[in-house]
């Protein structure tokens, strides 16, 4: 069992001391553990050609990245070959480091569970043979644990955006932690009870892979959604539903004193993003409605003339043309 440590901040400071005593928990449970720090990667951000689910949708293909001249195979391959990965990052603004949703922007639609099942399916249904196919590795159960480390409180986007991180690959989250009030370098070693929080929690990510996926136990705080653990809801975009801003779940906000609570019926609950069944839905939605052609499309290239020649970029004078 494999357990990737990927952490987002500054060597050796607070982010990374978490993510290495985790790792060393997942170790202790007898992983075998690496790390990689995502700022000694190239990581490009993502174009929006849509090229890979096209590519998936259209041809049953691997739905790989078109953008070849960076670190991107590099760490798509070490998540795709771990069994359990501990991710952790620094929070800026509220919200975690930038190139971690740089990663995630890259590996959104493209490593989205349900897109690469109807890709194989494709090929199954067609006899497609020739050409690559989703990479095997992405149909395997994955663990996440997800920390977040601020000098505040004010975190309030910090783990919502990280679960996004998880979300595509329909990795089981077992874990999510804030270590706030670590603004300073590596003061996070001064603080025994984080340290023993992070080590417990690579120790689960540990004893999760040691049994059947179905058996995964979530070993966080318990947030406002039932599904998630998300804090993040919208309110007044359904009529009388609130929805999670992670999963889209929809249900009910009750409120019991200062406490709340989304609760979700059973119908309800099957359109979350964090399951396969709300992943199918949301893919017949973009392939029946914003991947379906239109009648006009013949139009586009004389329509688009007058913002071709409307303005020119305004760049540095060193940038290359």
């Amino acid at each position: 069992m494999k357990v990737l440590g990927l952490t987002c901040g500054r060597k050796m400071s607070n982010t990374e001391i978490v993510v290495k005593e985790a790792l060393m928990g997942a170790e202790e449970m007898g992983a075998s553990v690496e790390i990689v720090r995502l700022m000694d990667l190239d990581i490009k951000p993502c174009t929006g050609c849509n090229a890979c689910v096209i590519d998936l949708f259209e041809k049953g293909g691997s739905g790989d990245c078109v953008i070849k001249n960076d670190d991107f195979k590099f760490i798509d391959d070490k998540i795709l070959d771990c069994d359990g990965i501990i991710v952790g990052t620094p929070i800026y603004e509220k919200t975690p480091q930038g190139l971690l949703k740089c990663l995630n922007d890259r590996m959104g639609p493209s490593h989205d569970l349900a897109f690469r099942m109807i890709a194989k399916k494709i090929r199954a249904e067609k006899g497609i043979t020739k050409g690559k196919g989703p990479d095997e590795r992405s149909f395997k159960p994955h663990v996440a644990s997800l920390f977040a480390v601020g000098g505040s409180d004010w975190t309030t986007l910090a783990l919502p955006l990280l679960q996004i991180f998880a979300l595509p690959m329909n990795m089981t989250v077992v874990d999510q932690q804030l270590f706030n009030w670590t603004a300073l370098p590596s003061t996070v070693v001064l603080k025994d009870e984080m340290l023993k929080r992070a080590r417990r929690s690579g120790r689960h990510v540990a004893e999760t892979l040691k049994k059947p996926i179905e058996e995964a136990a979530y070993i966080g705080p318990k947030g406002v959604c039932p599904v998630c653990h998300c804090d993040v809801i919208e309110l007044g975009k359904t009529g009388d539903k609130a929805v999670c801003a992670v999963c889209g779940v929809k249900g009910t906000l009750n409120t019991t004193g200062a406490d709340y609570a989304l609760a979700v019926t059973e119908d309800d609950w099957a359109h979350s993003h964090v399951l396969l069944s709300g992943k199918f839905k949301h893919g017949e939605e973009l392939k029946t409605r914003s991947l379906k052609p239109d009648p006009r499309m013949k139009e586009i290239p004389l329509l688009i003339e007058k913002y071709k020649s409307y303005l020119t970029y305004s760049r540095p004078e060193t940038a290359v043309k």
